[in-house]
């Protein structure tokens, strides 16, 4: 079948257990699914075993395909990572890391590899920053750099963990709006975890959240992000309204 099917996945981490019988999917391609929940939940792990970076024990197929059949080359063909702590930059062009991602695909670089590095840097808005180094970056243009070396592969399936921490408000919006375009009209299937739930109300399509390392509940976003799950999450009261411009957000109003 089209699209992601993972679990029960069991992830430990030495002889500590992190995920416990986790399920996601069937997730369907061209589809955005925010993970959520508290820190140490688990988010990060599943990101990570999804990207085969864990050993997890249980099924993880990628359109009808069992990833952990792939070899490493063949993986990252298929899955672009990027995780929340950016490796420390180093003295290369914007330009040419992109360009170096594209190298993960194998293979030389096509003729067209110029022109679709810079159409996604300008996607991005940061096209005036290719000649830049990436040790010249503040944390929020190296993320936005990031965000570029992974949907410049077109890949099947993008992972993206807190791809917003260190966005400004503009730029977080700006991201959301286009990881949701690109992800529809290259037909990948997006998973990100994030920590603004009225964010993900507003432009995920379904979501996980995760507590203790268990899925406490999953489905369209609407029915995961309600009151009573957030209270049972985070131990937070907290209700789900419309803003002025008919757009959902969380409002919390204390701790349970």
């Amino acid at each position: 079948m089209n699209g992601l099917v993972a679990g029960p996945l069991n992830v430990h981490i030495g002889r500590r257990p992190i995920l416990h019988d986790v399920t996601l999917g069937p997730l369907a391609r061209g589809t955005v699914t925010a993970l959520l929940g508290p820190n140490g939940s688990g988010k990060s792990t599943l990101l990570r075993a999804l990207a085969g970076l864990l050993p997890a024990h249980g099924p993880i197929t990628l359109n009808g395909q069992a990833l952990s059949s792939l070899s490493r080359p063949a993986h990252a063909r298929l899955c672009a990572y990027m995780p929340q702590a950016l490796p420390p930059p180093i003295r290369m062009q914007v330009m040419e890391s992109v360009l170096v991602s594209l190298r993960v695909q194998g293979g030389s670089l096509h003729d067209e590899a110029f022109s679709q590095a810079m159409e996604t840097l300008s996607r991005l808005g940061i096209a005036d920053m290719a000649l830049r180094f990436m040790d010249e970056l503040s944390g929020g243009q190296r993320q936005l750099v990031g965000l570029a070396q992974a949907l410049v592969r077109s890949p099947d399936l993008l992972l993206l963990d807190e791809p917003l921490s260190a966005l400004d408000l503009r730029h977080q919006f700006t991201v959301m709006d286009l990881l949701r375009r690109e992800t529809k009209k290259r037909r990948m299937v997006s998973v990100i975890v994030l920590h603004d739930l009225s964010m993900a109300l507003r432009h995920t399509d379904v979501a996980t959240m995760l507590a203790k390392g268990r899925v406490l509940a999953s489905g369209p976003v609407r029915e995961v992000v309600t009151s009573a799950i957030l209270a049972q999450a985070y131990g937070v009261q907290a209700r789900v309204e419309d803003d002025a411009s008919g757009m959902p957000m969380v409002c919390v109003d204390g701790v349970v």
